[in-house]
């Protein structure tokens, strides 16, 4: 039986159901969307919800959709829990993982390791906020894993992850460490005919909406469901003070009136994002005195439309 050349699916990203006003009816909208458009799975690319009874009901929204799920592991997911608590709560069977849907192959990576002292550790309880110097970094056993993973297909091939893969971390853009070692797995991963396997890397994170060319490979960010982090230094208040007091990362944060999320569609030569735009709650960044940028990206409140040729 021949494989669909053409798929569609949904794709979110921090939504921060403990953090953020309305975060259910945010993943309300998604779902509903998606099963009206009835696309072949969706994706969600981490900092979703804690492993709590509370969020039991939130969890329930998620699992409302038809198709297949897919979760990638965000940062705050581990704030208060290990690592395998979350996954045990969201059904998640292993951190890294991949599958295939129609013509194409896609691969889940997990860039939530410090590494100290020489020794790769599981982002668990907070930890990575005490060793900023030592976080997100892809394991050497999940690279070799990803090198075997991609060697096993000749189908075109996206990867996920919540943290993005196009840069180091540094005090501007919050990629990996060793970038430069996943981008390498990444040139010597060739199809039958010689071109790259590897199309396009989509992530969440850094709250954004842009996209970058490395060695032909896109390196797409999605921006967050719920709003963009500018920091302590503009506060404003939001929405009110009393759910200011219950959120307060919303004082500090430019929350999006409406979800941001997309749909994409995959077909040969062509990946297309059909994206969703709304309006801060508030001031925006930019009134508020920020910079309006953010790891080389504009700061918006957008998902933007694209047409990527590959």
């Amino acid at each position: 039986m021949t494989a669909k050349t053409a798929i569609r699916f949904g794709i979110m990203a921090d939504i921060h159901q403990d953090f953020s006003y309305r975060a259910e009816e945010r993943l309300e909208t998604f779902i509903s969307h998606m099963n009206r458009s009835q696309v072949d799975f969706i994706v969600q690319l981490g900092d979703f919800c804690f492993p709590v009874p509370e969020n039991e009901p939130f969890l329930e929204i998620w699992n409302r959709f038809g198709g297949s799920k897919y979760h990638v592991l965000g940062n705050h997911d581990m704030d208060r829990n290990d690592k395998q608590t979350v996954m045990n709560y969201w059904g998640m069977e292993r951190s890294h993982y991949s599958f295939d849907c129609g013509a194409y192959h896609f691969v889940v990576l997990d860039p939530n390791f410090l590494l100290l002292d020489g020794v790769y550790q599981d982002y668990a309880f907070g930890n990575y906020h005490q060793h900023r110097d030592a976080i997100n970094h892809l394991s050497p056993e999940q690279l070799e894993w990803l090198e075997r993973d991609l060697a096993s297909t000749d189908k075109t091939t996206i990867v996920f992850s919540h943290q993005n893969l196009e840069s180091p971390y540094n005090d501007f853009n919050y990629g990996i460490q060793n970038s430069e070692a996943f981008r390498a797995v990444l040139r010597g991963a060739k199809k039958i005919d010689g071109t790259r396997k590897v199309i396009a890397c989509m992530n969440g994170h850094n709250h954004l909406d842009g996209v970058k060319v490395i060695d032909d490979t896109y390196y797409i960010h999605i921006n967050s469901m719920s709003y963009f982090y500018m920091g302590r230094d503009y506060k404003r208040v939001r929405y009110s003070e009393e759910v200011s007091e219950r959120y307060p990362i919303l004082a500090v944060s430019a929350p999006y009136r409406d979800p941001l999320y997309a749909i994409v569609t995959l077909e040969p030569g062509c990946l297309r994002i059909e994206g969703r735009e709304t309006a801060f709650v508030g001031p925006s960044p930019l009134e508020c005195g920020h910079k309006n940028s953010s790891g080389g990206h504009p700061v918006t409140s957008v998902i933007s439309d694209r047409t990527l040729k590959y």
